[in-house]
């Protein structure tokens, strides 16, 4: 059996393309719309969580990197809390979607009242979930 460089090079396309296909890496940025101290954490597609982190004025910005494999399989979290969660805090809001790519942004914001939201994506691939906010 002969395999000529064609079936190769579309052997090879074949597998870099799936390995993107199920591969992410993306940003998340998340942005405190209030004024009072906030805390919040993201539970990734694989169930594993970020570190509590504490937003204590308004505009405050807070960047992330998300990696994994068949990000989309499960929804990424982002819960919020008026006070630094224990074990059986119950958070202010939560927003979740499925999330997928390589390289792009999920911006989010958090509200003192709705807790938070995922405004917008760019890059990426967004489903099953809150997707755009438009604020």
């Amino acid at each position: 059996m002969i395999i000529t460089i064609m079936d190769f090079i579309f052997v090879f396309s074949l597998l870099v393309t799936l390995s993107y296909l199920e591969s992410c890496e993306f940003n998340a940025q998340v942005r405190s719309e209030t004024d009072r101290e906030t805390w919040a954490q993201f539970t990734f597609h694989n169930k594993s969580q970020s570190e509590v982190f504490k937003f204590s004025k308004y505009g405050e910005v807070k960047n992330f990197t998300i990696t994994g494999t068949f990000c989309n399989l499960s929804p990424t979290v982002l819960k919020s809390w008026e006070e630094l969660p224990k074990k059986d805090s119950y958070p202010v809001g939560l927003t979740s979607a499925h999330l997928e790519g390589m390289g792009g942004t999920a911006y989010y914001k958090i509200f003192p009242k709705d807790g938070p939201a995922l405004v917008r994506s760019e890059g990426m691939f967004c489903s099953w979930g809150q997707c755009r906010l438009g604020k």
